[in-house]
């Protein structure tokens, strides 16, 4: 379920799990790599701590959210704290 949608790309989905996932279909798994460059400075401690990834699929693009299996409490709130951050850049 649709959540939020910024003019760049990025979404704020709630997934089948009742968690949180911040996706982009505009990109694809070249990009990967990209995104966590420029989620590193702001978020690589609590994405590590919070078992936060960011992969790829055919349907959703470049996605972030928890691992499945993992279930720390505040990674919906990391997560939607990195969509807000991404709904707000220029450019990827």
């Amino acid at each position: 379920m649709v959540i939020s949608k910024s003019n760049n790309g990025w979404g704020l989905y709630t997934i089948t799990n009742g968690h949180l996932s911040c996706d982009n279909s505009e990109l694809d798994s070249g990009d990967i790599d990209k995104i966590e460059e420029i989620l590193k400075p702001e978020f690589e401690n609590v994405m590590k701590s919070e078992h936060i990834i960011v992969a790829y699929d055919n349907w959703s693009g470049v996605f972030i959210m928890q691992s499945p299996g993992f279930k720390t409490g505040h990674a919906d709130e990391v997560i939607r704290k990195i969509y807000e951050f991404l709904a707000h850049l220029e450019s990827i």
